[in-house]
Formats: C-alpha cells, structure tokens, sequence
C-alpha cells in the first residue's frame, strides 16, 4: 500500500474516529438530556405530592382545631384547603401524565382517598353543626379518620420511594457509556457531581422544611393544649361561679318563703278559726268545709316546709353539717329500706357556709343515685380529717355504674358532683371496687373548708377533681 492510500485510510480512520467519538457525545448528552428530565419530571411528581400532603394535614389540624376550640378562624385553613384541593389534585394528574399505568393506578388510589379523607371531615363537621361537639368528638376520637390518613401516607411515600428509585436509575445509567472515551468520563462524572451537589442541596432543603414544619405544628399543638386549658378553667371557674349563684337565689327563695308564705298560711289558719269559733258553727256540712279549708291550709304549710328543705336544709343551718346529714341519710334509708352506716368525726366541723351546703348537696346527689339506680341493699357515708384533706365517701353494695358512663361522667348527677368538689380546689372520683357497688370520694382541702383555717393549701381549681379512668377499673 502506497504512503497516499495509507494516509487516505489514516485520515478516513480518524474521520471515523472523529465522528465515531461526536456520536457517543452526542449520545452521551442526549442521554444526559433525558436523565435531566427524568429528575425534573421526579421532582414535579415530588413537588406534587408533597403539596397534596401539605394540604391534607392543614384542613386535618384545621377542622380538629375547630372543633376543639369551636373557634371559625381555625376553620379557615380548612376551606382554603377544600378550594385548592382541585388544582392540587389537577397537578399531580399533570405531573404522572406520562406515567406508567401502574404508577397512574396509585395516583388515582391516592386521589381517591384523599377525596375520602375530606369526605369525612366534612362529615365530623357536619356531626359538629347537627348534633353538637361531642358527637364531632366522638368520631374524631375513634379511628374513623386515622385509618385513611395512614393509607394516604402510605401510598405517598411508596410513591416517592418510586421517584427517588427512579431518580437514582437515572444518576446510574450516565456511567454506563465510560468506553467512549475519557472526554465522555469527565462529562459524565462531572454530570454526576452536579447531579449529587442537586440532590445534597434537595435532601437538606427538604430536611429543614420538615425540621421548621415540625417546629411549626409543636407550637400550634402546645398553643392548642395552653388554649383547651384556659377554656377549661374558665369553664370551671363559670360552673362554680353558677353553683354559687344557684345556692344564693335558694336560700334567698327559702327564706321568703318560710318568711311570707308561712305566715301568710299561719295567718289564714288563725283567721279561719277565729271565724269558725266566732260564728259558732253547728251544721255538720259547714263544718265539714271548715275542717277541709284547714286541711288544705295544713298541707299548704307541709309543702311549704318540704320545698323550703329543698331549697335550703334548716338543719344546716341551725345545727350544722352532722345533724343535716344524719336527717338526710335517714329519710333516704327509710324510703328505700336500706341499712345505713355513717361515720362522722365526734366534734362539729367549723366548715364555712359555702363548704357545708356543697357536702350536703354531693351527699344528697348520691344518695339520689342509689336511691334511683343502684338496687343497693345498704350504703355507708363517712366524713374523716386527714389533713390537709376532708375526705367523705358515700359507698353502696349495688350494681355498680357502667364503664362507659364512668369515662363520659354523663348523667346520675357525677359532672354535677365533680363541679362542685373543683369549685373548693378539691379532688373527686368514683370507683367501681372489686367487691361490688360503687364509692365516691371527695378530698376537700382543710384550708379552704374551715373557718380561720390555717391549714397550707398548694393547689388550684384547675389542677384537682381530675377524673382518672384508669383508677376506675
């Protein structure tokens, strides 16, 4: 071969080479190219997602919020969310169009359960509006939610899991084609740099949005406990407060009736007989309507006394706490045929008023409750001084109270009884014992129940009559 043909075949040698070596560049870039889309489609699919999460939890801590607080400000994450959640769900349609059908039948499982998911806070919201808070608190306390916020969870993150696999299969495939050539190599490492340096900088991105999203959703959580406190103390503060007005219109009713009313009636029973004995009656059917006109006078008299009692015991008043409960125990036991055991300290207790009338009122309420519902044989009351406490137990061997009434302090006069023990700063809590029946007792602190009591008291209102459901096991 002439030096001519070997230099036309070098040349065409290098040709090829040359052209050989654009080729692989070009197909080296067209490849980078793809794997750049393939990430930017990953993360619209990342960003699409995280969205759609985002708001789900915020119409969630929304409407939870609301109910909680019964305040509409927290409702309005909520309905902006329920606007944006078509255009939200629009974008992850438009991010998976060029999905597989596998992958589309997740994003339509994902749609279709977020769609769910608002379904039923719209219905615990309309349970608030129709039925009250504490229907809405009961569906939000059960996992009538809980189950379709975890499968949306799951589904998201098994997606994103799936995007990131992808993305990682993309980084992979760039050094695939090393053999082309060092210059196609220091491309591909350094489109691997780059593409490392974008993920770092995502990863730590997104770690500190879920870092500052976390911070953010701890402070909303401790505001809503700080709040759902305050309410409850105001609400403890108002309920006393009502108690104590209700005691006061009582014993100012009492008074005017025991006062007017009864001589009002006495006076007309002395008037009426005056009449009888001045005009000297004879004819038996004129007495018999005298006698009737003092009848009724006599019973007038005899439900005025027994509505004043209600309304304001005069034996509290005039002998103290001891002789009233003693008259109450026994007017219950005799009415229901029960055996009666009562313990009480040897000496009177020098209890203010507003102290005497509460441990009068949470006996009579349970004595009320055992007389009514507890089928009980016999029931025990005992007032004992255990400083700094005043402890009184009302016990009876009946059928005991439901479990369920027990943790929802519904009816039977409980609620009323813990009202009141919170409104001296005490404790209060029933109890199923092993044995049988039902025990209720209340810690009154020393300090706020004695008069020119010196007794240290360290408590608050809202810090006691806390009802436990695990002690009444």
């Amino acid at each position: 071969m002439s030096s001519i043909a070997r230099q036309i075949v070098l040349v065409a040698l290098l040709l090829a080479a040359v052209l050989g070596l654009f080729v692989a560049a070009e197909s080296g870039q067209r490849r980078l190219v793809d794997a750049s889309r393939e990430v930017q489609r990953a993360a619209q699919r990342e960003r699409a997602l995280a969205d759609l999460w985002q708001v789900v939890r915020s119409a969630e801590s929304s409407q939870r919020g609301y109910i909680l607080t019964d305040n509409p400000n927290y409702l309005m994450p909520f309905q902006e969310a329920s606007g944006e959640l078509p255009q939200t769900l629009a974008q992850l349609d438009e991010a998976y169009a060029t999905a597989a059908p596998a992958v589309r039948a997740q994003v339509a499982d994902v749609e279709a359960l977020v769609n769910l998911k608002f379904g039923e806070m719209r219905d615990t919201l309309e349970a608030y509006r129709t039925r009250g808070r504490a229907a809405a608190l009961e569906l939000v306390r059960t996992d009538y939610g809980m189950v379709t916020m975890r499968r949306i969870d799951d589904r998201v993150r098994a997606m994103q899991k799936a995007g990131t696999t992808e993305v990682l299969e993309a980084s992979a495939s760039w050094q695939t084609r090393r053999w082309v050539g060092l210059a196609m190599q220091i491309a591909a490492l350094a489109a691997i740099i780059g593409l490392v340096l974008l993920l770092i900088r995502l990863a730590v991105r997104q770690w500190r949005l879920r870092e500052r999203q976390a911070a953010e959703l701890a402070q909303r959580h401790a505001e809503l406990e700080q709040l759902v406190e305050q309410r409850t103390a105001e609400l403890s503060e108002l309920s006393w407060h009502l108690q104590s007005l209700a005691e006061q219109e009582k014993s100012a009713l009492s008074r005017e009736l025991h006062d007017e009313l009864g001589g009002l009636l006495v006076a007309a029973r002395m008037d009426v007989s005056w009449i009888e004995e001045r005009l000297g009656v004879q004819d038996p059917e004129l007495r018999t309507h005298f006698r009737r006109v003092h009848e009724a006078l006599q019973s007038g008299v005899d439900v005025k006394r027994r509505v004043v009692e209600n309304l304001r015991p005069s034996l509290l008043d005039n002998l103290g706490l001891f002789p009233a409960l003693r008259s109450q125990v026994a007017d219950a036991c005799a009415r229901a045929r029960l055996k009666c055991t009562e313990r009480y300290p040897a000496e009177e207790l020098r209890l203010t008023p507003e102290a005497s009338i509460i441990v009068f009122r949470i006996v009579q309420e349970a004595l009320t409750n055992i007389v009514k519902h507890a089928r009980a044989r016999a029931l025990e009351v005992s007032i004992e001084r255990h400083a700094p406490w005043l402890v009184l137990r009302i016990r009876d061997d009946g059928v005991g109270l439901p479990l369920e009434r027990l943790r929802a302090l519904r009816g039977h006069g409980l609620a009323a009884m813990r009202q009141r023990a919170a409104g001296l700063g005490g404790q209060w809590q029933v109890r199923r014992p092993e044995e049988g029946g039902t025990e209720i007792e209340v810690r009154l602190p020393l300090a706020r129940v004695l008069e020119g009591s010196d007794e240290p008291f360290a408590g608050t209102p809202s810090e006691s009559a806390r009802f436990d459901p695990a002690r009444n096991q």
